[in-house]
């Protein structure tokens, strides 16, 4: 696709964003938990998750209403997931998405519980957006044990990349399988269920989520050296004190395996002949972004 060309997806971030905004309205009480939950979950982001979620399931020809709901609590918990990365404690970052992190508006405690609170708020969504997504009842158990579950694996993924232990790249690709990849899967697998997907068709899908999540994470590694932080929305070098893909492969080296990665999730789309064309300039996007 040509540089500049619009993409295929030009609007659902729109979409997405304003879902977001009514999950936020209402009345809010001056400062406090429930202004923090809401800054962070409406700050600017790519909505990466929630899209990758809307063209899986167009690719079985799902209408974007009934899975919006789904996408919705995947960008909750990612929301949350950001609030804690960035706490002194973690990250210690003092930006994200171009505006100060939430721990900086509104202190370290707040900005902790508002996390937890989105965490919470998105698991009681599910029921509804099962719902809304035609999901059979019997599967809504099974919907929230999924999203228990990667709410574990980036915590755990989290704790892994802060020990900073890893020593080779398969050490690396485990712990951003359970940081990054996670919720890429998710979003992925969601998106098709909502379709009705084959065994086959849903591994399939799987796996491409999962070669994509890796590859943004591979992408990060390389920004976080080379990239801008205006144009990023969140500080460089932050990942100095830890493994990184660049630091065992190379500046080089990373995009090689970024490029690789990217090739093997648009391998992964062959069952779906030409209905996978946009997942595919979805992975290629993701290996040619610059924040």
């Amino acid at each position: 696709m040509a540089h500049g060309e619009p993409l295929p997806w030009d609007g659902f971030q729109r979409e997405v964003d304003e879902t977001l905004r009514s999950v936020a309205a209402g009345e809010v009480a001056s400062g406090g938990v429930d202004a923090a939950w809401r800054e962070a979950l409406l700050s600017p982001g790519k909505r990466v998750r929630p899209i990758l979620m809307l063209l899986v399931a167009g690719m079985f020809s799902v209408p974007r209403r009934r899975v919006l709901p789904l996408a919705v609590i995947v960008e909750m918990v990612h929301a949350a997931s950001l609030v804690l990365d960035d706490l002194p404690c973690m990250d210690d970052a003092d930006t994200r998405r171009g505006r100060p992190s939430l721990h900086k508006t509104h202190g370290e405690a707040v900005a902790t519980l508002a996390s937890f609170e989105l965490l919470s708020r998105a698991h009681a969504r599910l029921p509804a957006a099962c719902a809304v997504a035609r999901l059979p009842r019997r599967r809504w158990a099974a919907l929230g044990d999924e999203l228990a579950h990667v709410v574990e694996q980036l915590c755990r993924g989290q704790a892994l990349d802060l020990a900073g232990t890893a020593e080779a790249v398969d050490e690396l690709e485990r712990v951003h399988a359970q940081k990054t990849g996670s919720l890429f899967v998710l979003s992925a697998r969601w998106g098709a269920l909502a379709g009705r997907p084959s065994s086959v068709e849903l591994d399939a899908v799987e796996d491409y989520a999962r070669n994509l999540g890796l590859a943004f994470q591979v992408m990060d590694d390389v920004l976080d050296c080379v990239g801008d932080a205006g144009r990023l929305g969140k500080p460089v070098g932050q990942d100095a004190s830890r493994a990184t893909f660049v630091d065992l492969l190379g500046l080089d080296g990373a995009r090689r395996l970024a490029d690789e990665l990217t090739a093997t999730a648009v391998h992964c789309l062959a069952p779906f002949g030409r209905r996978g064309a946009e997942l595919e300039t979805l992975a290629r996007e993701v290996v040619s972004r610059v924040r």
